[in-house]
């Protein structure tokens, strides 16, 4: 589900458990990693979101996204985890098992 810059400061600043995928359009690596990240959230117990820097670069760039996909996840108010580039189905899972247990 795509989440806008807005959505997701709110969900940030209220605290809440997510995962997001930082994507552009004009990116081959992020439409390979797509599919693996919708797989993975179907079954999360954790939200997860793609944003699509195109429309929301500001406040990527203001997240510290330098390159796409980057995927980010964020607890309590913060970042707790970043990573650029393509991921397997079994990092993604590792995320949401760190976010439920953590």
């Amino acid at each position: 589900m795509e989440i806008t810059s807005e959505e997701l400061k709110s969900k940030i600043n209220n605290g809440e458990q997510v995962i997001v995928d930082f994507w552009a359009n004009w990116c081959m690596p992020c439409k390979m990693f797509k599919p693996t990240f919708e797989k993975v959230a179907e079954n999360s117990q954790i939200p997860m979101y793609t944003m699509n820097v195109e429309h929301n670069g500001d406040y990527a760039i203001e997240l510290g996204v330098r390159a796409v996909p980057t995927t980010k996840a964020f607890n309590n108010g913060g970042e707790v985890f970043t990573k650029s580039g393509i991921m397997t189905e079994g990092e993604l899972n590792t995320i949401v098992k760190n976010l439920i247990n953590g």
